[in-house]
């Protein structure tokens, strides 16, 4: 479970159901309120007949859009909370640092001394004929680009041929 997205959604959730609860009311007051700066005192400039001859939309109209968007709101803020709720927690990948003969730092020297003695008991076997140790060596150097994206696997597989 992860904590961020529940708590995002909560939130998002917790804006989204008074604003959804309020718009005609908070409608009204502003309409009231700009009216009343807009017409000052001209007798009978009704609100809703300046609003129509500025174009604006009437306020049956505006409403459910404004709501329309307090929902979608809420739904995303339970997409977030659903999303943590059932994501798992990634777990920390192992990062390698390799550094050169120059390091200041003996203890890390040791370790990457250490994984290279391990690696190459793991990987490459040790061969006593220079021709296999240059061919062993072109294969790690064509895995390498692969890996990289510099080649292609049929241009992979294509290098390898040629190299047996």
């Amino acid at each position: 479970m992860r904590i961020r997205p529940v708590i995002i959604g909560l939130v998002l959730v917790l804006i989204s159901v008074p604003g959804y609860l309020d718009t005609p009311t908070l409608m009204s007051q502003m309409v009231h309120y700009m009216m009343g700066t807009m017409t000052g005192s001209i007798p009978g400039a009704g609100s809703g007949s300046i609003l129509k001859q500025m174009g604006y939309p009437s306020r049956s109209t505006v409403v459910p859009l404004i709501q329309y968007s307090f929902v979608g709101l809420a739904l995303t803020g339970l997409g977030f909370m659903v999303f943590g709720a059932i994501a798992r927690k990634i777990t920390s990948q192992v990062t390698v640092n390799l550094m050169t003969g120059d390091a200041k730092e003996p203890e890390k020297v040791e370790e990457v001394k250490e994984m290279k003695k391990i690696k190459e008991i793991h990987t490459s076997p040790q061969f006593t004929d220079e021709r296999i140790q240059i061919d062993n060596r072109s294969l790690r150097i064509l895995q390498e680009r692969l890996a990289k994206g510099e080649i292609t696997a049929n241009e992979f597989q294509n290098l390898k041929r040629l190299l047996e």
